[in-house]
Protein backbone atom coordinates (compact mmCIF):
# COMPACT_ATOMS: atom_id res chain seq x y z
CA UNK A 1 0.00 0.00 0.00
CA UNK A 2 2.50 2.39 0.51
CA UNK A 3 3.68 2.34 -3.38
CA UNK A 4 0.43 3.78 -3.68
CA UNK A 5 1.62 7.32 -2.45
CA UNK A 6 5.22 7.38 -3.84
CA UNK A 7 2.89 6.59 -7.53
CA UNK A 8 0.68 9.70 -6.87
CA UNK A 9 4.18 11.89 -5.93
CA UNK A 10 5.87 10.78 -9.01
CA UNK A 11 3.26 11.42 -10.93
CA UNK A 12 2.48 15.05 -9.00
CA UNK A 13 6.21 15.89 -9.96
CA UNK A 14 5.84 15.08 -13.56
CA UNK A 15 2.88 16.90 -14.16
CA UNK A 16 4.58 20.10 -12.17
CA UNK A 17 7.53 19.80 -14.75
CA UNK A 18 5.24 19.47 -17.20
CA UNK A 19 3.69 22.86 -16.20
CA UNK A 20 6.97 24.70 -16.04
CA UNK A 21 7.56 25.11 -19.15
CA UNK A 22 10.37 27.66 -20.35
CA UNK A 23 9.59 30.19 -23.00
CA UNK A 24 11.52 32.60 -25.40
CA UNK A 25 9.97 35.89 -27.16
CA UNK A 26 11.50 35.33 -30.73
CA UNK A 27 9.31 37.84 -32.75
CA UNK A 28 6.03 40.27 -32.33
CA UNK A 29 4.56 42.98 -34.02
CA UNK A 30 1.54 45.53 -33.11
CA UNK A 31 0.64 46.40 -28.98
CA UNK A 32 2.66 43.29 -27.16
CA UNK A 33 3.05 43.53 -23.66
CA UNK A 34 4.48 41.08 -20.74
CA UNK A 35 3.05 40.51 -17.31
CA UNK A 36 5.58 39.25 -14.96
CA UNK A 37 4.81 39.23 -10.74
CA UNK A 38 2.07 41.84 -11.82
CA UNK A 39 4.26 43.73 -13.58
CA UNK A 40 3.62 45.02 -16.98
CA UNK A 41 5.70 45.94 -19.69
CA UNK A 42 6.51 46.03 -23.29
CA UNK A 43 8.06 42.96 -24.91
CA UNK A 44 11.27 42.71 -26.45
CA UNK A 45 12.76 40.11 -28.41
CA UNK A 46 14.75 37.49 -27.05
CA UNK A 47 13.15 37.82 -23.39
CA UNK A 48 13.05 34.86 -21.06
CA UNK A 49 9.44 34.15 -19.91
CA UNK A 50 8.15 31.22 -17.43
CA UNK A 51 4.89 29.50 -17.25
CA UNK A 52 3.85 31.89 -14.74
CA UNK A 53 4.11 34.90 -17.03
CA UNK A 54 0.96 36.48 -19.18
CA UNK A 55 1.01 37.50 -22.69
CA UNK A 56 -1.26 40.49 -23.34
CA UNK A 57 -2.06 41.34 -27.38
CA UNK A 58 -3.95 44.23 -28.74
CA UNK A 59 -6.16 44.00 -32.17
CA UNK A 60 -3.59 43.78 -35.13
CA UNK A 61 -0.83 42.44 -32.80
CA UNK A 62 0.94 38.57 -33.07
CA UNK A 63 3.48 37.15 -31.10
CA UNK A 64 5.69 34.07 -31.63
CA UNK A 65 7.29 32.18 -28.75
CA UNK A 66 9.51 29.19 -28.33
CA UNK A 67 9.21 26.96 -26.03
CA UNK A 68 11.65 24.55 -24.42
CA UNK A 69 13.96 24.90 -26.61
CA UNK A 70 12.94 23.36 -30.07
CA UNK A 71 8.92 24.08 -30.25
CA UNK A 72 7.48 27.56 -31.81
CA UNK A 73 4.47 28.62 -32.16
CA UNK A 74 2.38 31.90 -33.18
CA UNK A 75 -0.52 33.76 -31.10
CA UNK A 76 -2.02 36.02 -33.38
CA UNK A 77 -6.11 36.41 -31.94
CA UNK A 78 -6.21 39.57 -29.21
CA UNK A 79 -6.23 38.80 -25.83
CA UNK A 80 -4.47 37.70 -22.31
CA UNK A 81 -3.01 34.44 -22.31
CA UNK A 82 -1.45 32.66 -19.43
CA UNK A 83 1.70 31.17 -20.95
CA UNK A 84 0.96 27.81 -18.39
CA UNK A 85 -2.01 27.13 -21.33
CA UNK A 86 0.30 26.14 -24.10
CA UNK A 87 1.50 23.10 -22.78
CA UNK A 88 0.09 21.44 -26.02
CA UNK A 89 1.95 23.72 -28.02
CA UNK A 90 5.85 22.90 -26.12
CA UNK A 91 5.98 19.65 -28.27
CA UNK A 92 9.49 19.02 -30.08
CA UNK A 93 8.93 18.63 -33.84
CA UNK A 94 11.05 16.43 -35.70
CA UNK A 95 15.06 17.05 -36.75
CA UNK A 96 14.17 19.70 -39.34
CA UNK A 97 16.55 22.94 -40.36
CA UNK A 98 13.66 24.41 -38.73
CA UNK A 99 14.40 22.69 -35.98
CA UNK A 100 17.93 23.32 -35.66
CA UNK A 101 17.67 26.63 -36.23
CA UNK A 102 15.05 26.76 -33.57
CA UNK A 103 17.50 25.35 -30.67
CA UNK A 104 20.24 27.37 -32.24
CA UNK A 105 17.74 30.69 -31.51
CA UNK A 106 17.26 29.32 -27.77
CA UNK A 107 20.87 28.82 -27.24
CA UNK A 108 22.41 31.86 -28.35
CA UNK A 109 19.54 33.95 -26.79
CA UNK A 110 19.52 32.27 -23.31
CA UNK A 111 23.01 31.14 -22.77
CA UNK A 112 26.13 32.88 -21.88
CA UNK A 113 29.59 31.62 -22.77
CA UNK A 114 30.29 31.70 -26.60
CA UNK A 115 30.20 35.13 -28.12
CA UNK A 116 26.63 35.67 -29.30
CA UNK A 117 26.58 34.14 -33.25
CA UNK A 118 30.39 32.36 -32.97
CA UNK A 119 28.40 29.23 -32.38
CA UNK A 120 26.58 28.90 -35.09
CA UNK A 121 27.84 25.83 -36.81
CA UNK A 122 27.70 23.52 -34.04
CA UNK A 123 23.64 23.58 -34.88
CA UNK A 124 23.83 23.39 -38.69
CA UNK A 125 23.53 19.75 -40.82
CA UNK A 126 26.41 20.71 -43.87
CA UNK A 127 29.64 21.56 -42.35
CA UNK A 128 32.62 19.34 -43.50
CA UNK A 129 34.94 17.78 -41.35
CA UNK A 130 37.72 19.78 -40.07
CA UNK A 131 41.23 18.82 -42.25
CA UNK A 132 44.71 19.61 -42.50
CA UNK A 133 46.52 18.56 -45.28
CA UNK A 134 50.31 18.49 -44.99
CA UNK A 135 51.02 21.68 -46.76
CA UNK A 136 51.44 25.19 -45.86
CA UNK A 137 47.60 26.08 -46.25
CA UNK A 138 44.61 25.69 -44.53
CA UNK A 139 41.17 26.47 -45.86
CA UNK A 140 38.51 26.39 -43.40
CA UNK A 141 35.65 23.89 -43.40
CA UNK A 142 33.24 26.20 -43.66
CA UNK A 143 34.63 26.61 -47.72
CA UNK A 144 34.55 23.06 -48.36
CA UNK A 145 31.79 23.92 -50.71
CA UNK A 146 30.35 27.31 -52.24
CA UNK A 147 27.31 28.16 -53.87
CA UNK A 148 27.90 31.08 -56.20
CA UNK A 149 24.87 32.26 -58.44
CA UNK A 150 26.12 35.84 -59.08
CA UNK A 151 22.40 37.03 -57.63
CA UNK A 152 24.57 37.58 -54.18
CA UNK A 153 27.06 40.14 -53.14
CA UNK A 154 30.18 39.42 -54.12
CA UNK A 155 32.32 36.86 -52.04
CA UNK A 156 35.70 35.83 -51.32
CA UNK A 157 37.48 32.64 -51.00
CA UNK A 158 40.21 32.74 -48.11
CA UNK A 159 42.80 30.26 -46.50
CA UNK A 160 45.26 30.59 -43.85
CA UNK A 161 48.96 30.26 -43.94
CA UNK A 162 51.43 28.45 -41.62
CA UNK A 163 54.52 29.97 -43.31
CA UNK A 164 55.45 33.31 -43.82
CA UNK A 165 54.71 33.78 -47.68
CA UNK A 166 54.56 36.85 -50.07
CA UNK A 167 52.84 35.14 -52.32
CA UNK A 168 50.09 32.65 -53.09
CA UNK A 169 48.87 30.79 -56.38
CA UNK A 170 45.50 30.41 -56.73
CA UNK A 171 43.86 28.16 -59.32
CA UNK A 172 40.34 26.71 -60.20
CA UNK A 173 39.61 23.63 -62.37
CA UNK A 174 36.89 22.58 -64.03
CA UNK A 175 35.57 18.89 -62.43
CA UNK A 176 35.78 17.16 -65.30
CA UNK A 177 39.46 18.37 -66.03
CA UNK A 178 42.11 18.93 -63.36
CA UNK A 179 44.91 18.92 -66.01
CA UNK A 180 44.35 23.18 -67.16
CA UNK A 181 42.91 25.35 -64.89
CA UNK A 182 40.18 27.48 -65.42
CA UNK A 183 41.66 30.53 -63.94
CA UNK A 184 44.70 31.39 -61.97
CA UNK A 185 46.27 34.17 -60.03
CA UNK A 186 49.15 34.82 -57.70
CA UNK A 187 47.70 37.09 -55.25
CA UNK A 188 49.26 38.87 -52.40
CA UNK A 189 46.52 38.52 -49.66
CA UNK A 190 44.94 35.33 -48.59
CA UNK A 191 41.74 35.50 -50.28
CA UNK A 192 40.59 35.81 -53.20
CA UNK A 193 36.86 37.31 -55.04
CA UNK A 194 35.25 35.32 -56.95
CA UNK A 195 34.54 38.37 -58.87
CA UNK A 196 37.97 38.26 -60.04
CA UNK A 197 37.17 34.75 -62.14
CA UNK A 198 33.15 34.75 -62.17
CA UNK A 199 33.21 35.40 -65.96
CA UNK A 200 35.52 32.59 -66.52
CA UNK A 201 33.03 30.08 -65.16
CA UNK A 202 29.52 28.67 -66.57
CA UNK A 203 26.48 28.48 -64.75
CA UNK A 204 25.45 25.01 -63.98
CA UNK A 205 28.53 23.20 -63.58
CA UNK A 206 30.37 22.58 -60.60
CA UNK A 207 34.70 23.50 -60.10
CA UNK A 208 37.60 22.52 -57.52
CA UNK A 209 39.60 25.26 -56.43
CA UNK A 210 43.09 24.92 -54.19
CA UNK A 211 45.97 27.72 -53.64
CA UNK A 212 49.07 26.64 -52.31
CA UNK A 213 52.03 28.73 -51.51
CA UNK A 214 54.08 29.77 -54.33
CA UNK A 215 56.12 27.63 -55.90
CA UNK A 216 54.50 24.85 -53.72
CA UNK A 217 52.21 22.20 -54.49
CA UNK A 218 48.59 22.21 -52.81
CA UNK A 219 46.43 18.43 -53.28
CA UNK A 220 43.70 19.82 -51.12
CA UNK A 221 40.72 20.93 -53.15
CA UNK A 222 37.31 22.99 -52.36
CA UNK A 223 34.03 22.58 -54.37
CA UNK A 224 32.64 25.74 -55.72
CA UNK A 225 29.31 25.20 -57.52
CA UNK A 226 28.36 27.82 -59.56
CA UNK A 227 24.92 27.40 -59.35
CA UNK A 228 22.05 28.89 -62.08
CA UNK A 229 19.70 31.38 -60.90
CA UNK A 230 16.55 29.73 -61.15
CA UNK A 231 18.17 26.45 -59.01
CA UNK A 232 19.26 29.37 -56.24
CA UNK A 233 15.78 31.19 -56.69
CA UNK A 234 14.02 27.63 -56.03
CA UNK A 235 16.27 26.98 -53.05
CA UNK A 236 15.54 30.55 -50.99
CA UNK A 237 11.99 30.12 -52.17
CA UNK A 238 12.24 26.83 -50.06
CA UNK A 239 13.74 28.39 -47.29
CA UNK A 240 11.80 31.28 -46.73
CA UNK A 241 8.75 28.79 -46.83
CA UNK A 242 10.31 27.09 -43.58
CA UNK A 243 8.67 28.75 -40.44
CA UNK A 244 6.77 27.41 -37.81
CA UNK A 245 4.94 30.76 -37.18
CA UNK A 246 5.10 34.82 -37.52
CA UNK A 247 8.19 36.66 -37.75
CA UNK A 248 8.80 40.04 -38.16
CA UNK A 249 11.66 41.39 -40.75
CA UNK A 250 14.40 41.56 -38.39
CA UNK A 251 13.76 37.15 -37.61
CA UNK A 252 12.68 36.79 -40.77
CA UNK A 253 15.99 37.98 -42.36
CA UNK A 254 18.23 36.31 -39.71
CA UNK A 255 16.39 32.97 -40.35
CA UNK A 256 16.73 33.11 -43.98
CA UNK A 257 20.93 34.10 -43.30
CA UNK A 258 21.16 31.13 -40.76
CA UNK A 259 19.92 28.47 -43.50
CA UNK A 260 21.24 30.48 -46.10
CA UNK A 261 24.39 29.89 -44.89
CA UNK A 262 23.38 26.33 -44.27
CA UNK A 263 23.04 25.71 -47.28
CA UNK A 264 26.15 27.04 -48.60
CA UNK A 265 24.78 30.15 -50.28
CA UNK A 266 26.84 32.30 -48.42
CA UNK A 267 26.80 35.37 -50.29
CA UNK A 268 23.08 35.20 -49.87
CA UNK A 269 23.87 34.52 -45.75
CA UNK A 270 25.87 37.77 -45.76
CA UNK A 271 23.36 39.48 -47.46
CA UNK A 272 20.41 38.57 -45.11
CA UNK A 273 22.65 39.05 -41.59
CA UNK A 274 23.34 42.33 -42.54
CA UNK A 275 19.42 42.77 -43.49
CA UNK A 276 19.15 41.26 -39.60
CA UNK A 277 21.55 43.76 -38.20
CA UNK A 278 19.92 46.42 -39.61
CA UNK A 279 16.45 45.95 -39.26
CA UNK A 280 17.03 45.50 -35.29
CA UNK A 281 19.96 47.44 -34.76
CA UNK A 282 19.75 46.91 -30.84
CA UNK A 283 19.25 43.10 -30.97
CA UNK A 284 23.08 42.04 -29.56
CA UNK A 285 22.78 38.47 -31.35
CA UNK A 286 22.46 39.94 -35.35
CA UNK A 287 25.10 42.66 -34.63
CA UNK A 288 27.50 40.26 -33.53
CA UNK A 289 26.61 37.34 -35.68
CA UNK A 290 26.71 39.62 -38.65
CA UNK A 291 30.43 40.35 -37.38
CA UNK A 292 31.01 36.76 -36.41
CA UNK A 293 30.75 36.05 -39.99
CA UNK A 294 32.45 38.68 -41.66
CA UNK A 295 35.68 37.44 -39.33
CA UNK A 296 34.74 33.90 -40.29
CA UNK A 297 34.97 34.46 -43.76
CA UNK A 298 37.65 37.41 -44.07
CA UNK A 299 35.15 39.87 -45.01
CA UNK A 300 36.31 43.43 -44.88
Amino acid sequence: MKKIPVLLLLCSLAFAANAQNNFLLYSFKGNVTVVENNVESKAKVGRSLTAASTIKLAAGGMVTLICNEAAMFTVSKAGTYALKAFGDSCKVSSNSITANYVKYVWASMTKTGDAPGSNRKAYMNTVGAVSRSINNIWIDPRLDTVNFSGIGADFPLSWKSYTEAKDFEFKIFSIDNLTTPVFSSVVSKMKIPISNFASKLSPGKSYLWTVSVRGEENEEMKVLNYVTRETAAAFLANVKNQTAGFEAAAEESYRMGFMMEDGHYLPEAWQYYTKAAAADASNVLYRSTLMSFKKDYEIK
